[in-house]
């Protein structure tokens, strides 16, 4: 008897000589892809709208990024000119207030959708990764976030950018590969290239880098290529940006600021500066005891630069002025850490610290910011349980948990530095290290909790497991 055709069992129930899922089976494995991708559609829409719903918000640092965007692209003037080189160019692409609201809408629903998917990989699938995309998305419709996306300011570029520097830092911690070494580098120049504060939050991010490579390269006798090329990346692209800002002198203006309201207020500072070359001392001592501060706020005394009687002062803040600054942060620490605690703050022209200051009218705030943009004093407890979750789920084991502590250490040091560098408007510019040290703390705390929930019966242990290994014959792995 001839034997019949035989049936290729491999082919028609598959590797696993299982029968293929029914219909009802594939729809329910779409329910969770279709409810991420439908969080970030609401999103996009509510960043959309409240972006470009009224007229653009034009501030005084509005028309200084016209002025730089005015130049001819390839000049001194665009490049080296009065404010950092991207938003300027984003406004010189689109030549208008409302082209630029409506590119950092986008902008902003790109990066933060990135993040939002990111750190839904970081957790099994189903439910909890919906739940993960879902309160990402939903910290960035909070209103310290959102507010920024109506003004032409740099604000809403920063945070979008450092959402893409996240984002990129978590895939690099992961699995570190060149084309991820790169797109970390770039956006690591771009977000340099948005304010001059930022520069030392990459160049810092570098350092720390270079030091947990150096550390892994001493225990395995063995260098990383690809972790010591973006340690280098890192150090360049602060190198570069650095250069930028100290060879226009942009921070003149702000060291002026800090000493109107932390240094000439009070006698035993001024003597101080006195005795490091700062010229007409008595003059300064005479205007402060002239001036009452305002009730309820710090005591500024503010001189005018531009007038001839004070011209010496005007030249050495320009020589000197930030150089003297740095030796008085570095022989003073003391001053680094309680200095932004006293009260009233040493600040002005800061709107008390509101934040909504900035915010446009006729907007609709998130019914979820005190919830995910609380006070901060609930950043402590907040990362507590997160560190206490990663460490009882094993994600503290795996090299995305420690760079986004990383990430959030940088941020408080970050918010310090932005602080410091200026007398005025501090709220605003310490919201991108606040905003980092926010995220940081956030994914750790989200992620740590939805790792410890219970996972569907039949799904392997392979889903909740950060994978570590690269590809096959791939032998620069990186820093653990």
């Amino acid at each position: 008897m001839t034997a019949g055709p035989t049936v290729d069992v491999a082919r028609v129930h598959g590797l696993d000589g299982r029968p293929p899922p029914s219909l009802p089976q594939s729809r329910r494995a779409l329910v969770a892809p279709a409810l991420a991708l439908a969080g970030w559609c609401g999103f996009a829409w509510y960043v959309f709208w409240q972006g470009t719903v009224g007229d653009p918000v034009i501030w005084f640092d509005s028309q200084s990024y016209a002025v730089v965007a005015g130049h001819p692209l390839w000049s001194t003037g665009f490049w080296a000119g009065q404010r950092p080189p991207l938003t300027p160019l984003l406004l010189k692409m689109v030549n208008s207030s409302t082209g630029f609201t409506a590119l950092q809408s986008l902008l902003a629903v790109a990066a933060w959708g990135l993040l939002a998917f990111t750190v839904g990989r970081l957790v099994p699938g189903g439910w909890r990764r919906v739940a993960a995309v879902w309160i990402v998305l939903a910290f960035a419709s909070s209103t310290p976030v959102i507010l920024w996306n109506r003004s032409v300011l740099s604000e809403s570029l920063s945070l979008s950018l450092l959402a893409l520097l996240v984002a990129a830092f978590i895939w690099t911690a992961r699995r570190i590969t060149w084309p991820r070494v790169a797109a970390v580098v770039l956006v690591s120049l771009a977000f340099a290239a948005t304010r001059d504060a930022q520069v030392w939050t990459v160049g810092l991010l570098g350092l720390a880098v270079a030091v947990v490579v150096g550390f892994h390269g001493y225990r395995h006798r063995r260098l990383s290529r690809r972790g010591a090329s973006l340690a280098l990346g890192l150090l360049l692209a602060a190198g570069v940006t650095g250069w930028d800002t100290a060879h226009t002198g942009r921070t003149n203006q702000n060291v002026a600021n800090v000493l109107f309201v932390r240094v000439f207020p009070f006698p035993a500072r001024v003597s101080w500066f006195s005795a490091h070359g700062m010229p007409e001392a008595r003059t300064i001592d005479r205007l402060a005891q002239s001036i009452e501060p305002t009730a309820g706020a710090a005591k500024v005394v503010g001189v005018e630069l531009s007038d001839r009687t004070n011209a010496p002062l005007a030249h050495w803040i320009t020589d000197h002025g930030q150089s003297t600054y740095l030796l008085w942060l570095v022989t003073h620490p003391g001053y680094v850490i309680t200095e932004p605690l006293q009260r009233p703050e040493r600040a002005f022209n800061f709107a008390n610290g509101s934040l909504t200051f900035y915010a446009a009218t006729g907007r609709v705030d998130s019914p979820l910011t005190p919830v995910l943009w609380p006070a901060w004093w609930w950043l402590l407890p907040l990362t507590v349980i997160g560190v206490a979750a990663g460490v009882w789920s094993g994600a503290w084991r795996e090299r995305y948990a420690q760079a986004l502590v990383l990430l959030a250490a940088l941020g408080l040091l970050s918010m310090l530095i932005a602080w410091q560098g200026d007398g005025q408007e501090v709220a605003r510019h310490t919201i991108e290290g606040f905003a980092e040290l926010r995220v940081g703390v956030l994914i750790l705390f989200v992620v740590g909790l939805l790792r410890m929930a219970p996972t569907a019966p039949g799904r392997g242990k392979s889903e909740q497991t950060t994978r570590r290994a690269g590809p096959a014959g791939q032998t620069d792995g990186g820093p653990p």
